[in-house]
């Protein structure tokens, strides 16, 4: 199956097939549970995940995932008040304090300042600058031990998004679901026994189920 690219810039790449959806969805505590926060150090990210079977540079790639998107201030304003963060630019400081005038504001600013809209290495190229807008993506590059890596994403995009699409196919192959586990929903948001009628209808073959329009 090729998976499908909506965002300009993001690489396609072919997925194995046979995964099975759960019967419940995650709560929001397991899921904060399972993924560190944006104010987490390198060295906490990298033993959280590496539980998972996930290396230093598949977690790195992973981060890239922040090439596009936005974030409230509240994820990190902690980086600006009281005192500025160190590792931060103070030009890219200034600019963050002009959206975020006070730590609990909902405010909301870009990802990436370089290419907010696109898929691309240039997040690396912020962390090289000291433009990151987490503690736990700036970080990355601080460590002496890990900028490297960093370095290698930002000067190689081509390298990033081939270790991206690894990071990423390692991170589809958890706590797999096979066999007679889980089921093959009608509708991918809702399971079967919360969907019956459209189950019904999809069985009578007057809707097709999302899985056959993929």
């Amino acid at each position: 199956m090729l998976y499908p690219n909506y965002t300009p810039g993001g690489p396609k790449y072919d997925i194995p097939f046979g995964q099975r959806d759960g019967l419940t969805f995650a709560s929001r505590s397991v899921t904060f549970d399972n993924f560190p926060p944006p104010t987490s150090s390198t060295d906490a990210i990298l033993s959280s995940l590496a539980t998972e079977n996930l290396s230093p540079t598949d977690v790195i790639a992973l981060s890239g995932g922040h090439a596009i998107g936005i974030s409230h201030c509240t994820s990190f304003a902690d980086r600006l008040y009281p005192a500025q963060d160190p590792a931060m630019d103070k030009t890219f400081a200034g600019s963050l304090k002009r959206t975020c005038r006070i730590l609990t504001t909902d405010n909301t600013t870009v990802l990436d300042i370089r290419s907010p809209n696109l898929f691309d290495n240039k997040n690396y190229v912020d962390l090289m600058n000291r433009q990151g807008l987490f503690n736990s993506d700036q970080d990355l590059y601080t460590n002496k031990r890990k900028k490297g890596i960093v370095t290698s994403f930002a000067v190689d995009q081509n390298l990033f998004l081939k270790r991206f699409v690894e990071a990423m196919l390692k991170m589809g192959q958890l706590s797999v679901l096979t066999g007679t586990q889980g089921e093959v929903r009608a509708k991918c948001s809702v399971t079967n026994k919360d969907n019956a009628s459209l189950l019904a209808s999809v069985a009578e073959g007057v809707v097709e189920a999302d899985w056959l329009n993929m």
